[in-house]
């Protein structure tokens, strides 16, 4: 793949996406048309804003002045927004450069998103001339950009002054423009904004340099992001560095999410490895927190913007609820989420059981009972002492009743700020009531330190990222020199290596294989089998079946020479009925392995993010259960372990109900090595597949293998 492009330098975009001067190239005097919509939402901008159509020179056109041309204007706008039809385009990005502009938005649709060769020739034209230019664009097919820390509108979408939140939290990043316009929307009820913008066709600036610019600002504390596709989804990995550097959250939702599109593979892999799991390993390489809907998006969002890191060493939630239902419901959605629900200690649960009524519970979930509205104070003692409470990260409040008066609800949003504040960890309030909206939920949204979730799963899952987000985060791996020295001595024009080729390959690169011989008859058979030793197994060695099983092709516990004998008659027979047009070159012999855990390793060439690797249940079960963990090649050791953790079928390596635990450091390196191998190959690589890798107390033996490469 070609080099990575790097981040725009987000110094370079400040004149772009925080402007202190403004034009909008096309107006009209109709107040619903785009340019004019544009000039409406710049209404509270404290700078210039500039008109340019000839049509109207000399004139105001809604309230600002008007100018025949760019090259008439009183200065050099450091932002524009070009509300012309396509073809004048490019006309307008040459005139802004000419007169000094810092950069533009560029509304007008119809250039590659059409389908239309010349279109996508038209486009890559326009964006070659704004980078020769040094004039960065944003579009095209967008609509626009919000900044909010200076009441900057420059979007056609209306009603940009209705947003009145204070400033700060969150920005908004998305290539969809109207998905991140409904999440700017978010203003209009309390919720904290600085900074939206919409990349549309990304002709220029695609999200990755515009969340690297949101990134430096200030009052920014976590970014939400939407993507649809780039053209380098690599870049999400220097987004990610300058965002862990800055010590924010970047919460991405990745759309256009479905399968359709995979490829029929010839190996399990293919299967297994879709286009969604691709972009989602390469999410959490990047250290990007992939939410599962667009719902999620502000609540995760505004949750990282309040919160630092965990102050506890455990992933221990406290739940306290004037509501026995919702803390039950709250701590099955913990438990689904996989955190943990710690019981009071001593002192903490002295306090609950003074303070709640003896038909409450002074536990974890705690219930206060109703009785909490007739007495405030017990409120207070139940939630210092909880937050108090060393095992405890962060608390949930359940909100079951909402009572817009101002000494109610809303008052209870503005006593847990500054208790979440004092005590440094996140109070999350769980609405429930179907009343979504009011002064509750609003005075939660504007609370510095509380966050609102409008879903319980949502919240408890929110949670998960967080700790996940701020533990170990393992590192890429190397490229081992003997994975190196072995991916180069496959000879050029190799396209598919069965397997004992392709375990001669792994092998070569440091990968633990069973020992095997190759018999072209029933007697040499038998005298590798007895070289070998007794109980063996035969395999069909054939160019032309990958999978050996469909066909009769692998005979298992063959104890003597007779029934090595008999299994190579049956496997003969069994590929002239099954694949009557394979070539058949015999039969690999290999000694009986030990039984162990079946695992499968994989690997495929990713078009977004290249080289993925892939571990998970193996054997004949694996499309099955489809139990696998991806991620981009190549992978630490220390990843692969993360990687062999986040299995459902986990346990069975680590000794589940008395059995025997296998060497998970050996197959860790395993999988590494292999990593760092496919990794090697580089784009020979189609796919490469170790099924099943056979582990045990002892370490791992690779005892099938797959390898198709690019000629």
């Amino acid at each position: 793949m070609p080099a990575v492009e790097p981040l725009r330098d987000p110094n370079s975009l400040t004149r772009l996406l925080a402007p202190r001067s403004f034009a909008v190239v096309g107006v009209s005097a109709e107040a619903t048309g785009f340019g004019a919509r544009t000039v409406q939402n710049m209404r509270d901008f404290d700078g210039p804003v500039w008109c340019v159509n000839p049509k109207y020179a000399g004139q105001e056109l809604h309230g600002r002045p008007c100018y025949a041309s760019v090259a008439d204007l009183p200065g050099a706008p450091d932002s524009a927004v070009i509300a012309l039809p396509r073809p004048g385009v490019l006309a307008a990005v040459e005139a802004l450069a000419q007169k000094g502009g810092g950069g533009a938005a560029i509304y007008a649709s119809g250039y590659g998103e059409t389908d239309l060769p010349e279109r996508a020739v038209e486009e890559q034209a326009l964006g070659d001339r704004a980078r020769a230019l040094g004039f960065p664009l944003l579009g095209a097919n967008c609509l626009g950009f919000v900044d909010h820390r200076h009441r900057i509108g420059a979007t056609f979408m209306p009603d940009y002054v209705k947003m009145t939140a204070p400033v700060g939290g969150v920005g908004v990043v998305s290539q969809s423009g109207a998905l991140g316009y409904a999440l700017m929307q978010a203003a209009e009820r309390g919720f904290a904004m600085c900074h939206m913008t919409t990349a549309g066709n990304a002709t220029d600036l695609d999200v990755c340099d515009l969340a690297a610019f949101q990134l430096t600002i200030p009052e920014c504390r976590s970014v939400a992001l939407v993507v649809e596709g780039l053209r380098d989804a690599r870049r999400l990995f220097a987004l990610g560095d300058l965002a862990r550097d800055l010590g924010k959250a970047i919460v991405v939702l990745k759309l256009g999410r479905g399968e359709i599109g995979a490829k029929a593979a010839m190996s399990h892999t293919g299967s297994l490895a879709g286009s969604t799991a691709a972009w989602s390993a390469g999410f959490k390489r990047a250290g990007l927190l992939e939410v599962e809907d667009f719902d999620s998006m502000l609540e995760t969002a505004g949750f990282f913007a309040k919160s630092g890191p965990p102050r506890t060493k455990g992933r221990g939630v406290g739940i306290v609820t004037p509501s026995g239902g919702a803390g039950i419901m709250s701590a099955d959605h913990a438990e689904f989420a996989g955190l943990e629900l710690p019981q009071p200690a001593p002192a903490t649960e002295k306090v609950l059981r003074a303070a709640i009524p003896d038909f409450g519970s002074p536990r974890n979930p705690c219930d206060l009972t109703a009785q909490v509205a007739t007495n405030p104070k017990s409120f207070e003692e139940c939630m210092d002492a909880m937050l108090a409470d060393e095992q405890y990260a962060a608390i949930v409040f359940p909100v079951v009743y909402h009572n817009p008066a101002p000494t109610a609800t809303p008052q209870r949003m503005r006593t847990l700020n500054p208790m979440s504040a004092n005590s440094g960890k996140p109070i999350c309030i769980g609405w429930i009531p179907e009343s979504l909206e009011g002064a509750g939920p609003e005075a939660a949204d504007a609370a510095s330190h509380i966050s609102l979730f409008r879903s319980t799963r949502r919240m408890m899952n929110t949670l998960r990222l967080w700790f996940d987000h701020h533990g170990a985060k393992p590192a890429a791996g190397a490229i081992e020199a003997s994975a190196a020295a072995a991916a180069k001595a496959i000879p050029a024009g190799e396209s598919t290596l069965m397997e004992a080729a392709a375990k001669s390959a792994f092998a070569a690169a440091g990968l633990p294989v069973v020992d095997e011989r190759r018999a072209a008859t029933a007697g040499e058979a038998v005298a590798a089998a007895t070289a070998l030793g007794f109980p063996v197994v035969l395999k069909v060695d054939s160019p032309d079946i990958a999978h050996k099983t469909e066909v009769g092709g692998v005979q298992l516990n063959l104890a003597d020479a007779a029934a090595v004998t008999a299994a190579f008659a049956r496997i003969m027979e069994g590929a002239r009925t099954h694949a009557p047009k394979a070539r058949i070159d015999g039969v690999l012999v290999q000694r009986m392995e030990a039984r162990g855990v079946e695992l499968i390793l994989g690997a495929s060439r990713d078009p977004q993010f290249g080289t993925m690797v892939l571990v998970g249940l193996g054997g004949v079960q694996a499309e099955l259960w489809k139990d696998v963990a991806l991620d981009v090649a190549p992978v630490s050791a220390e990843g692969a372990m993360a990687m062999l953790k986040s299995l459902k079928a986990f346990p069975l390596l680590d000794g589940f109900r008395g059995s025997a635990k296998v060497d998970i450091e050996a197959v860790a390196a395993a999988v590494a090595r292999f990593s760092g191998f496919v990794a090697a190959l580089g784009e020979r690589l189609e796919e490469a597949e170790i099924n099943p890798l056979v582990c045990r107390g002892n370490g791992c033996v690779a005892v099938d293998g797959l390898m198709k490469l690019s000629s």
